[in-house]
């Protein structure tokens, strides 16, 4: 292991590492966006809403995001829909992947709340929405905010598949080196470390979230 090279180009896959986390963050941001809505039409009793929820959630957690990397970024762009640059064209596509895994750990949240406390809130004299925004939901975000984290993990870890758009992020950065030097075990072994690294302290991050919300409850 050459440590000396190590950390000569330590800079630059910090440098990279910030664009990692900006796209996992911007995708996480879009699945969480998307997802609700999707969780929300996934417990609708019409199946008018349902199935497409269903059907939604299936596919974007079966479809691989390399394939959607390319249909955003190039195919988008040869029809003329519209041309995103390489970090939105990463972004949506951890966005929409991420979205039906999110809207499961919505879904599960949600349900997971007794009923009682949508009806208890109503007959007080809230609204459906209100009741969904004071009551309900904040009962569930104790539920979401772990099952989120590990969704964040897992976007994080996808969004390092976007240096095959060509944006510089930490694996960019190893794959030049490593050509440049001949030395690719130490770089690509590095930026899986910083990764790992990132990803316990978002985890633990997430902890410390986690019990503060959960004050007062058992």
């Amino acid at each position: 292991m050459d440590w000396t090279l190590i950390q000569e180009y330590l800079p630059a896959l910090f440098s990279g590492l910030w664009i990692t986390v900006q796209v996992a963050v911007w995708g996480f941001a879009i699945a969480a966006f998307f997802g609700l809505p999707v969780a929300l039409a996934r417990l609708s009793p019409s199946g008018v809403l349902r199935v497409p929820a269903s059907a939604w959630i299936t596919v974007t957690r079966g479809l691989p995001l390399f394939v959607v990397l390319f249909w955003i970024y190039n195919g988008l762009a040869i029809k003329g829909v519209v041309t995103l640059s390489e970090f939105w064209s990463g972004a949506w596509a951890l966005g929409l992947t991420g979205s039906g895994a999110m809207a499961e750990v919505y879904r599960g949240a949600l349900a997971s709340v007794e009923e009682g406390q949508r009806e208890g809130a109503t007959a007080t004299g809230l609204s459906r929405m209100q009741a969904f925004r004071y009551v309900v939901f904040p009962q569930a975000f104790r539920t979401i905010l772990p099952s989120a984290v590990n969704v964040f993990v897992g976007l994080l870890k996808g969004a390092t598949l976007v240096s095959v758009l060509g944006i510089r992020d930490m694996f960019y950065e190893a794959r030049i080196v490593s050509l440049e030097r001949f030395a690719p075990f130490e770089l690509y072994t590095a930026a899986g470390a910083i990764l790992v690294v990132t990803t316990l302290a978002v985890a633990a991050g997430a902890y410390v979230l986690e019990r503060r919300f959960s004050r007062g409850y058992r």
